[in-house]
């Protein structure tokens, strides 16, 4: 019998690639870091670092299964995780847009927020993240929610991966990406510059990489985004007809940042979308490009 913090053969398969000989080192440190349970979370235990203390005390509204499962948190995480009613509105909205979607792909998936809450909607869900440890935390989080079995996770540098087109073939049906906004300093610009701040590349090339594997395309971004450099962007790379859609996305009063829609069925959809206790009835060809909700109702 395998032990609890053993790698087992089944769970490195969902380390895409990663069985591979030429990634043997990744492969020794993932086994060694499931052996060391590492980056596990005493609930209870404050954090003896201050800049990560608020986050801390915020805990479970990162992960609400903190309290009674064994979450996984680098330093850098604690401040970089989606929320996670915002990364269940997000994964509702968007299977509420594209009902018959089943695969999605997820961009700098971080610690998994979002991810697991993709896999709670779509029965396939990739992660790609340039950090080893990452897709860690991400998968031992996506046990504790019981969905590990339907994500799959690609350690490497997402431009590099981009230029190789290594998920053009893969028909995903919808790309989500929060890519990293550089730390809580975002907050010291009155307006985020898109193509300055956003890392490692900029709005455009963002974009240009997410549009060549989906025609439905997701970003989360800080909530003081430039939206001007958002709809030049979108006209020079879609045309002047195109267009984005924008919520106002608020947890417990606060607003927490924007998502950012690109393709028809997010602008022109049937039926409704549940948004905390309220809901959008919306008509075929009805289009809103800026929408203020409160995720929390």
């Amino acid at each position: 019998m395998a032990k609890p913090n053993q790698l087992r053969p089944d769970q490195l398969s969902h380390f895409v690639h990663l069985s591979k000989h030429k990634y043997r080192k990744h492969r020794r440190a993932l086994k060694s870091l499931f052996k060391r349970n590492e980056y596990r979370i005493e609930p209870n235990t404050p954090v003896q670092d201050r800049s990560i203390y608020k986050y801390w005390k915020n805990r479970l509204r990162l992960f609400s299964k903190m309290e009674c499962r064994d979450l996984y948190m680098t330093h850098e995480l604690w401040f970089s995780v989606t929320p996670e009613v915002v990364a269940k509105f997000a994964a509702r909205f968007i299977k509420s847009c594209l009902p018959d979607a089943e695969v999605m792909l997820d961009v700098y998936c971080g610690g998994g927020g979002n991810t697991i809450q993709f896999a709670q909607y779509f029965s396939k869900v990739y992660g790609v993240d340039n950090s080893l440890e990452h897709l860690y935390c991400t998968y031992r989080n996506a046990q504790a929610y019981n969905v590990e079995d339907r994500i799959w996770l690609k350690l490497g540098d997402w431009p590099t991966l981009s230029r190789k087109k290594r998920f053009n073939k893969l028909k995903i049906d919808c790309v989500f990406s929060s890519p990293p906004w550089g730390g809580p300093q975002y907050l010291k610009s009155e307006l985020y510059d898109l193509e300055a701040a956003l890392l490692p590349q900029g709005l455009r090339e963002t974009l240009q990489g997410l549009f060549q594997v989906s025609g439905n395309v997701v970003l989360f971004l800080p909530r003081n985004s430039d939206l001007g450099q958002i709809s030049r962007v979108t006209r020079e790379l879609l045309g002047e007809q195109a267009r984005c859609k924008v919520l106002y996305v608020k947890e417990n009063g606060f607003l927490k940042g924007i998502l950012c829609f690109w393709g028809e069925r997010f602008y022109n959809y049937h039926g409704h979308v549940e948004l905390g206790h309220e809901q959008e009835t919306s008509k075929p060809g009805a289009t809103s490009s800026r929408i203020d909700y409160s995720v929390d109702g």
